[in-house]
C-alpha cells in the first residue's frame, strides 16, 4: 500500500506533516525494515555495557533528528527506488544508520494540507517498536543477556536519578526568561506518573510518554525543551527496553 494509501490528508486549512518529507522517510525506513538484521541503534557506544544509543545523562541530549537530519530528504523525496537508480554507498550509509532512536526523534515540517499527525505517529511508533526488539535482540546476541541486563541498570540509575529529584528542580531553566519552555508542573506530573508506573507495573505503556502534553510556560515556571524532550526519549527507550 503507498503512503498517500495509508495516511488520511487534512484539509486545504489544515496543518498536518509535510507529506514529502513523510513520504521520504518512510522509504528509507522501508528499506532498513526489508534487511535481515538491524545493527545496535545509531549512536551506540562501543562499550557493550552502555548498550544501544546510550548517553551519560538522558537528559543531556540536546540534538534532536529535525527536518534537517539528512540532505537524502531534500533531494531524494518524492522518487521511487526505481528512479533513484543503484543505492550509492553514501545512501547506503545514511539507511543503516536508521534505527529506533532516528524514527522516536524524527520531527516533520507543518504544511496546509498534510498527512494527518496522529496516524502517521502511531505508524511510527509501531515501526521503532520492531528496530527496537531487532536492536535488543543484535545487542544480546553480540554481548549477552547479562551486558543487556547491565546496560538496563545503567540506564534505570540515570532515569531515577531525575525522576526523584523535587519537583520544579527535575530540569533546567530555559537560558533566557521569555523563552517558551514546558510547564514545569505539567511535566512534574508525568514524571510522577512514570514513577509510579515504573514501580508498580509489570510492563509500562510506552504511549504514557509518547503522547504527553505540556503547556507553554516561561520563567520559573517552565523547563527547557530539548532537555526535556531528551529524558522523555531516553524513557521510552527504557520501556521498550522492559518488554520480555
Amino acid at each position: 500500500m503507498s503512503t498517500q494509501q495509508r495516511f488520511d490528508r487534512f484539509g486545504e486549512r489544515a496543518w498536518g506533516y509535510d507529506p514529502a518529507q513523510v513520504d521520504d522517510f518512510l522509504g528509507r525506513l522501508a528499506a532498513v525494515m526489508r534487511t535481515t538484521t538491524t545493527p545496535p541503534a545509531p549512536g551506540a557506544h562501543a562499550d557493550p555495557v552502555a548498550g544501544p544509543g546510550t548517553v551519560a545523562d538522558p537528559a543531556d541530549v540536546t540534538d534532536p533528528v529535525t527536518t534537517e537530519d539528512s540532505a537524502a530528504s531534500a533531494d531524494t523525496a518524492g522518487a521511487s527506488d526505481a528512479d533513484r537508480g543503484p543505492e550509492s554507498a553514501e545512501a547506503a550509509q545514511r539507511r543503516r544508520r536508521l534505527g529506533s532512536r532516528q524514527v522516536r526523534e524524527r520531527v516533520f515540517d507543518r504544511v496546509k494540507g498534510g498527512y494527518d499527525p496522529g496516524a502517521v505517529d502511531a505508524h511510527l511508533d509501531a515501526v521503532e517498536d520492531e528496530l527496537f526488539a531487532r536492536e535488543k535482540a543484535a545487542f544480546v546476541a553480540e554481548h549477552g543477556t547479562r551486558r543487556w541486563e547491565e546496560h538496563l541498570e545503567l540506564l534505570a540509575g540515570l532515569l531515577l536519578g531525575r525522576l526523584n529529584r523535587p519537583h520544579g528542580e527535575r530540569f533546567r531553566r530555559p537560558s533566557s526568561h521569555r523563552t517558551l519552555g514546558y510547564a514545569a508542573a505539567d511535566v512534574d506530573v508525568l514524571c510522577d506518573r512514570l514513577m509510579d508506573a515504573l514501580r508498580g507495573e509489570p510492563e509500562v505503556d510506552p504511549r504514557l510518554v509518547r503522547t504527553a502534553v505540556f503547556r507553554p510556560a516561561q520563567g520559573q515556571r517552565s523547563y527547557e525543551e530539548q532537555q526535556v524532550d531528551a529524558f522523555l526519549d531516553r524513557a521510552v527507550e527504557f520501556v521498550l527496553a522492559l518488554r520480555p
